[in-house]
């Protein structure tokens, strides 16, 4: 049985071939402190057991959710390919160690925005020309280094993943596999879609 950590991988790879130019954007979604579910779109990096991690300011709602309970999921919906994978686990914070890392395996251009309004985010701004203005004004210094306020998360434990494929003229493809805790491996079922 293929790992459904190496499908994750496999089905991002396969959906950037098809031109899709942000396969690794997906939806996360969270439980708030008063218990109602919130979503968001984020985008993710695989580590290297192909576990997706996402990055994140202090300041966002994320951190806040997170900090209430660590239940998680992630969605990808594939418009290409018309597929879509969604994972459910709990999270946990990413080592200074593993960010320091990926920090410079993001492009220039997201690290100098990250820069400008990583330790802000969320707050009101009254133009985007005030960030456009600080954003245009780093050096290079200021953006190759990680910023304390660049924090990221990822599954420490996968509960259950879902593979969901659309399929022309048929029924659509829905594989589940769930991590059995007893026997420390996966299990894998054919769903009605």
């Amino acid at each position: 049985m293929e790992s459904p950590l190496n499908l994750i991988n496999k089905w991002l790879e396969e959906e950037r071939e098809l031109g899709n130019i942000f396969p690794q954007g997906a939806v996360l979604s969270t439980i708030s402190k008063n218990g109602k579910p919130r979503s968001r779109v984020v985008g993710t990096m695989l580590d290297k057991q192909n576990v997706p991690k996402f990055f994140t300011s202090p300041s966002s709602r994320k951190i806040q959710d997170i900090t209430f309970s660590t239940s998680a999921s992630l969605t990808y919906s594939f418009q290409s390919s018309v597929r879509s994978i969604s994972i459910e686990g709990e999270i946990s914070e990413l080592s200074d160690e593993e960010l320091d890392q990926d920090w410079p395996k993001h492009d220039e251009g997201f690290r100098k925005h990250y820069v400008v309004f990583g330790a802000t985010s969320g707050e009101t701004v009254t133009s985007l020309e005030t960030l456009r203005s600080k954003r245009d004004g780093l050096n290079t210094v200021e953006y190759e280094v990680r910023p304390a306020s660049f924090v990221g998360y990822k599954f420490s434990t996968i509960n259950r993943i879902s593979f969901y494929s659309v399929k022309d003229g048929d029924f659509a493809v829905n594989r589940v596999f769930d991590w059995d805790r007893k026997n420390g491996g996966w299990s894998n079922s054919l769903l009605v879609p």
